[in-house]
């Protein structure tokens, strides 16, 4: 049965990438540059060096750049080990890059068997291990064919999520059962996949890597960014598109009575850049992009990179997380709360639920809309001290939180 369902889902992916590769080629040169760098990995070509023969080989595999932070903490647990890390996105490749004691990463394959089993019959690692929600099923079997043990770290499948799963149970229930363990953040990701497994106990909860970061080693500064030490700062991360709006709208009423009240906007997409820049011009607000700061006098600044939003997070006053004003899951309020600063979001946090309800009335506030967004700014505006007290709440709920990754290399240690 498991058989017959890869040979269809590899067909799928087949069919459909023909159409996608078409897009990318037709949709302008950043498209293109993006989906081509390093194409020869994505097409197994890997050029790996030689490795130490004394040393097991783990493979750890994730997605994008948040993934790729989390896992950081993790490879000075695992030195007596070759490490190889695959990502699907440039950016999560360009980070790892920089860790220490990785000894080769590249972008991961496309999921196709022929592909991925190449590469897993080259590395022949001992363990694989997936973050979160990396379930292909071309890798998943390759590597059980070839006896490596798979391992999930950090397994998540949000509220939306599941009911996909649930309804494909068909077709996910075979492959998740070549999982060797899945460790989960927290009870609503237990339960769900031990609907999704025939084996229960090889399912376990041991929380969320990515409390475990150092935070703090991403900073910036105020004078970088051309602003003076007495300016507040509220910054809007990961807005999707329907939320720059609101966040403009109360920023500008905030403005009558917080005259060095200074905004920075970091789309979810960078895509987005023009049409908030039209946004921006239209409201008549001044505004630089981060890419292209001058000391020029602005309101607003438009993060137009990746990788910088952490580090803005160090000098912001109130954090506001995007994806939760609009329906779209909210985005991860952790790195905010690391840095002891109060946290806005709507409603629509069901992708991070577990954050969500320890986050709400403990270090952050949930607005329903723009009267409740505005009078919540600013108060904490008001009130430094009602505002520090706020943000180290939020830190408490991290502090609260760590400790597993020790939980997960203990796990991974066992089955090497």
């Amino acid at each position: 049965m498991i058989n017959i369902l890869l040979f269809l889902y590899n067909c799928l992916i087949i069919i459909f990438l023909v159409p996608i590769l078409l897009f990318i080629i037709l949709t302008g040169k950043k498209n293109r540059q993006e989906f081509f760098y390093c194409i020869k990995e994505r097409l197994s070509c890997w050029n790996i060096p030689q490795l130490d023969k004394n040393k097991k080989i783990v493979w750890i595999h994730c997605a994008s750049l948040g993934e790729a932070k989390a896992v950081e903490p993790m490879i000075s647990y695992l030195k007596e080990y070759n490490i190889i890390v695959s990502t699907i996105t440039k950016s999560a490749r360009e980070y790892v890059s920089k860790i220490e004691g990785i000894s080769y990463y590249a972008l991961a394959p496309i999921d196709l068997y022929p592909f991925i089993s190449s590469i897993l019959k080259k590395v022949k690692p001992e363990i694989l291990i997936l973050i979160e929600t990396e379930f292909w099923p071309s890798m998943i079997t390759c590597a059980n064919k070839i006896g490596t043990k798979v391992i999930t770290v950090n397994g998540r499948i949000s509220n939306s999520s599941f009911l996909y799963y649930r309804l494909t149970k068909f077709f996910w229930k075979p492959f998740l059962n070549l999982i060797t363990y899945i460790s989960v953040r927290n009870q609503h990701d237990y339960d769900r996949f031990i609907t999704l497994v025939d084996n229960k106990d090889k399912v376990q909860i041991t929380g969320n890597i990515k409390y475990d970061r150092d935070f703090k080693s991403e900073t910036i500064t105020k004078e970088y960014l051309y602003f003076r030490p007495e300016d507040f700062i509220f910054t809007a991360g990961s807005t999707r598109e329907g939320e720059e709006e609101t966040v403009i709208k109360v920023f500008i009423k905030l403005k009558e009575n917080f005259k060095n009240l200074k905004l920075i906007l970091a789309p979810r997409h960078i895509s987005r850049v023009q049409e908030i820049s039209s946004l921006l011009k239209k409201n008549n607000l001044s505004f630089e992009l981060f890419s292209k700061i001058t000391n020029s006098i602005k309101d607003v600044i438009i993060v137009d990179v990746f990788g910088k939003l952490q580090s803005l997070y160090s000098i912001s006053d109130i954090v506001f997380i995007g994806g939760s004003i609009v329906n779209k899951g909210g985005q991860n309020p952790i790195e905010a709360a690391a840095y002891c600063k109060p946290i806005i979001f709507g409603q629509y946090m069901f992708n991070f639920e577990s954050e969500y309800v320890s986050l709400k009335n403990n270090g952050a506030f949930e607005i329903k809309n723009d009267k409740e967004f505005f009078n919540i700014v600013t108060k904490l505006l008001n009130d430094k001290n009602f505002r520090e007290d706020v943000g180290k709440k939020a830190f408490e709920v991290v502090k609260k939180q760590r400790g597993a990754i020790e939980k997960n290399i203990k796990i991974i240690k066992e089955f090497l």
